[in-house]
């Protein structure tokens, strides 16, 4: 009787064992916006857990978010919103931005995003990227209809394709006024909550996350 329970108890664990993973971790200045289909709305308050996906081929939306400190003031620059797809299977990853810390940097980053996607061993990951564009005036997006009409495309980013592009190889409190540069998706209160949130000591985030509570 004890080697048929074993034997369950066995076959029980092995869908468990078998079955991982992909974990993405975000940075502070990366705003994630879609994955997989999914639309993402990221927390103003406290640092952004890691997201959890299906082994496979990925595709994510996301911008960068410069934030420069220029005296006591501190501008917002956000990059075009970028696609990104890679193949992944039980991996930690982790995303690696050039060192910016001036406008002018910022803008040479919108203007050509060089980034890479690391393992958990530090080992550069194979990804194609892409943008998602839209001129004019913008009020709100739907980022899931641009995707899916983006994966329509040739762009090497579109679901169409593999990910095979090899993409080769940051940015603390003073008081003042914050500015946000080509503002979309997120709007100006909630980058300067979650700015100065950021650089608030324990006690005062408490007291904040207190007086929301109460209100």
């Amino acid at each position: 009787m004890r080697k048929p329970i074993l034997a369950s108890l066995f076959a029980m664990m092995l869908p468990v064992s078998a079955h991982a993973d992909v974990t993405l971790h975000l940075n502070n200045n990366v705003e994630l916006l879609a994955f997989n289909g999914q639309a993402h709305k990221g927390t103003v308050f406290g640092t952004e857990e890691p997201i959890v996906l299906e082994n496979g081929t990925q595709q994510i939306a996301f911008r960068y978010v410069a934030s420069i400190e220029e005296g006591k003031d501190v501008t917002f620059v956000k990059s075009d919103v970028i696609v990104a797809k890679f193949d992944a299977d039980d991996e930690e990853i982790h995303f690696d931005f050039p060192d910016v810390r001036t406008t002018k940097q910022a803008r040479e980053f919108r203007k050509n995003p060089e980034f890479q996607l690391l393992d958990g061993s530090d080992s550069v990951m194979p990804f194609a990227k892409g943008t998602l564009e839209k001129n004019g005036f913008q009020l709100s997006r739907d980022y899931v209809s641009e995707l899916q009409r983006f994966n329509q495309t040739t762009e090497p980013a579109s679901l169409q394709l593999s990910a095979t592009q090899v993409v080769a190889p940051v940015p603390t409190v003073r008081s003042g006024k914050v500015v946000v540069v080509d503002s979309v998706g997120k709007n100006e209160e909630e980058y300067q909550l979650h700015y100065w949130y950021q650089k608030a000591d324990q006690e005062t985030k408490n007291r904040f996350r207190a007086f929301i509570n109460a209100n």
